[in-house]
């Protein structure tokens, strides 16, 4: 199994998925078309996993494994067996989003639960906005248990789009809305708005790693201008540790403090969030029960949150406050 790109997301990685090292006999053989997408087998040693692409029952099967297996591939594709099904822009066992197959709507990835943590600080929002739909575990997650919740997701890969129905992301209707578009112009588009997000988060990531409009200070400053007096930025980052420290830095530069990190296991991610809510002390000091109660109804586990969230409010009555965002 080659190892991941370090410009691209360590989301988790599918044990199950152990990719042929030489072509096994059948290799390149399309086992099946399922629902306009064409399937193929022998690319991996478990026959029980296939590989799903969005290409048309005469392409050429061979070809196209030869193009998965090199990494020249260029479109999403799925991964699944009879319990998964994964999101992947490359086959060396990591995925961009998964799903379990008898609960769609359940959030596998350990990231996806960490950046529910925005339910800490503003337990009721009113819209949510998503940039980076991938297979739309936050989306659906949200439009689910969040009733009186608006979702907007914006997601500038259309191929990814067109998965949507594999991964049953519900059609859009009066709580859902999926937009194909570049999330930082939209963004950028809503400060002359009249309606703003209550929340956004960002999960902008494609076979070469984080948009790099979605890095730059711009980006951060709109979606800062954008956020209201109770609003929650949330964005995921999968870097370099360095790389990851600097985003931080600037989104504290824009933001202000506190912007508190949250790692994630062992795939290098970190969850970082910040926003005007997180500068309210009565939100911060709602915030564990909040988690105590978010573990109960929504059976999601937060164990490093709350105690960051403790350890700012101790520091800063200790301390002067940082200075406030850039205006």
């Amino acid at each position: 199994m080659t190892r991941k790109s370090d410009r691209l997301p360590q989301r988790r990685r599918i044990t199950r998925l152990k990719v042929a090292s030489s072509p096994p006999d059948g290799w390149g053989l399309m086992s099946r078309q399922d629902e306009d997408l064409l399937s193929l087998g022998g690319l991996t040693i478990d026959p029980g996993t296939l590989v799903r692409v969005l290409e048309p029952t005469a392409a050429a099967s061979a070809v196209l494994c030869q193009r998965l297996m090199s990494g020249t591939y260029d479109k999403p594709f799925l991964v699944e067996d009879d319990k998964h099904r994964a999101l992947c822009f490359t086959i060396d066992g990591s995925v961009q989003s998964e799903m379990r197959i008898d609960d769609p709507d359940a959030l596998v990835n350990d990231y996806t639960r960490k950046m529910m943590g925005f339910l800490l600080f503003c337990p009721e929002p009113g819209r949510v906005l998503l940039i980076g739909l991938g297979g739309g575990s936050l989306a659906k997650f949200c439009n689910r248990h969040l009733p009186s919740t608006h979702v907007t997701a914006v997601e500038i890969d259309a191929n990814v789009i067109a998965l949507r129905s594999h991964f049953k992301i519900p059609p859009d209707g009066a709580d859902l809305r999926v937009i194909h578009g570049d999330g930082a112009r939209y963004v950028a588009d809503l400060i002359d708005a009249t309606e703003f997000p209550d929340v956004l988060l960002v999960d902008a990531y494609d076979r070469n790693g984080i948009s790099p409009s979605i890095a730059e200070y711009e980006f951060l400053e709109h979606s800062r201008r954008i956020l209201g007096d109770s609003g929650v930025f949330v964005m995921n980052l999968a870097a370099h540790e360095s790389a990851s420290t600097t985003q931080v830095e600037r989104i504290r530069h824009v933001f202000g403090d506190p912007v508190i990190p949250v790692t994630v296991g062992w795939g290098g991610n970190m969850v970082v969030f910040a926003g005007p809510a997180l500068r309210d002390r009565q939100r911060l000091a709602a915030a564990p029960a909040n988690a105590r109660r978010l573990q109960k109804t929504l059976d999601l586990d937060f164990r490093i949150l709350p105690d960051l969230v403790r350890k700012h409010l101790q520091e800063a009555q200790q301390a002067p406050a940082h200075p406030d965002p850039v205006q």
